[in-house]
């Protein structure tokens, strides 16, 4: 479970904007940040970061005007979200409204889609990001999670017409980001030779977080961002949504 104030730590944000070998869940974010930055733009343009805690990716949008909306309890917000997702700006005032790791903490998904769709202009556009499979992660709480196709048809329930998909960290990619990430949840109750096994392996993955991550990398180059229409990557960490207001 993130806190607000975790979320505003200069170190929890470096993580997001400059993922560095060795971090928690570099492989994780360094795909994300790839993804992210295919709709990075130096047009000025007004956003809205629609949940947008610290804000890591506002280097991404360097002339925007920037607009920053969340629930209470973070520092230098330009709008609190209230019930159902509201926030308090006429229709169509925005170019780009931004949801990065946010959906799944939602309680009610359709509002939120839906007052995103209001409150961008005809022609803006909606980037979305949030988790395929990851565990539990509160802040203050943790509601769903998605498959590829049902981010798509719930943000085209919206109104939206979606123009790409992305699945981020795939299969074996995957894997070996969550054998890093929780490798605590490997525990037993052998004893001997498979405890001495189980020890040095948690062990390995945390002194060696470099090397494993490397590994990673090399092996797994063509698993960090990956087109949704591919059905051979049916196993993934996050999702991508870009979609139109038409």
């Amino acid at each position: 479970m993130h806190t607000k104030e975790e979320i505003g730590d200069e170190n929890y944000l470096r993580q997001r904007f400059e993922p560095q070998l060795g971090d928690a869940d570099y492989i994780h974010l360094s795909d994300l940040l790839i993804a992210l930055k295919k709709f990075g733009t130096d047009e000025k343009i007004k956003i809205l970061d629609y949940g947008c805690g610290g804000s890591p990716y506002r280097n991404l949008f360097p002339n925007s005007e920037y607009i920053r909306a969340d629930f209470t309890g973070m520092s230098d917000l330009d709008h609190v979200i209230g019930e159902k997702s509201k926030i308090d700006k006429a229709d169509g005032v925005f170019d780009l409204i931004l949801s990065t790791q946010v959906a799944e903490h939602v309680e009610d998904a359709p509002s939120y889609f839906a007052e995103s769709y209001r409150l961008l202009k005809k022609g803006g556009r909606f980037i979305c990001t949030t988790h395929g499979s990851y565990p539990d992660h509160g802040c203050p709480y943790d509601f769903q999670r998605w498959t590829a196709d049902g981010l798509k048809r719930d943000i085209s329930a919206a109104g939206f017409l979606v123009v790409e998909t992305y699945k981020l960290t795939t299969n074996g990619r995957a894997i070996l980001f969550l054998l890093r990430r929780f490798s605590g949840w490997i525990e037993t109750t052998a004893s001997g030779f498979w405890s001495f096994l189980f020890r040095a392996f948690r062990s390995f993955v945390h002194r060696r977080s470099k090397y494993w991550h490397k590994v990673a990398d090399k092996l797994f180059s063509k698993n960090r961002v990956v087109d949704a229409s591919d059905e051979s990557h049916d196993f993934y960490i996050v999702l991508v949504v870009a979609a139109v207001k038409e």
